[in-house]
């Protein structure tokens, strides 16, 4: 699906395969992503940053060591990057290994619209969608459940939800 187009609420977005350019902004968007139980440790900010660090740097090698055909995408609004998509398609499944937005981007349909171009174009070839959501990030839990995934496993933390096309008529 590289340098996709897709239609949103908010506008067309863009998907463009992601750079080394881009890693300032991807830990920014890391780094703000970071859930409210996280605020704890925000109390001290040199801390907070040496961990957040640590975290990214984790999330990017686990990523390309345990997804390493997956696509990495920037997702663009008007030139500007307000997020990234990370799936992996294999022969027999699509996981959505990460998809997030920039805060102030959020709730404004691009997420949703995103994901339904992934379910369709998963949808043409019959494949089922899975992720995985972290079991207290209930605006992206409900948003999933909407679009039709269902929990199927799970492990400490996380959901692991799928969506599968109905058998043909």
């Amino acid at each position: 699906m590289r340098q996709a187009s897709i239609q949103t609420p908010a506008g067309p977005v863009q998907l463009r395969t992601e750079r080394d350019a881009d890693r300032d902004f991807r830990y920014r968007l890391f780094y703000d992503s970071r859930p409210p139980e996280w605020d704890h440790v925000r109390s001290d900010p040199v801390f907070f940053e040496r961990l957040m660090q640590h975290q990214f740097a984790a999330q990017t090698t686990g990523y390309r060591n345990q997804c390493p055909n997956a696509d990495f995408d920037i997702i663009e609004l008007g030139g500007q990057p307000i997020g990234r998509l990370v799936v992996e398609r294999l022969p027999d499944l699509m996981h959505v290994v990460d998809i997030a937005i920039v805060p102030s981007r959020r709730n404004r349909g691009i997420g949703g619209a995103i994901l339904r171009h992934l379910l369709a174009e998963a949808g043409a070839t019959r494949c089922p969608v899975r992720l995985y959501v972290s079991s207290d990030n209930d605006p992206s839990l409900r948003l999933y459940l909407r679009l039709g995934f269902v929990p199927v496993d799970g492990v400490p933390g996380y959901v692991a939800l799928e969506w599968t096309i109905g058998p043909p008529a």
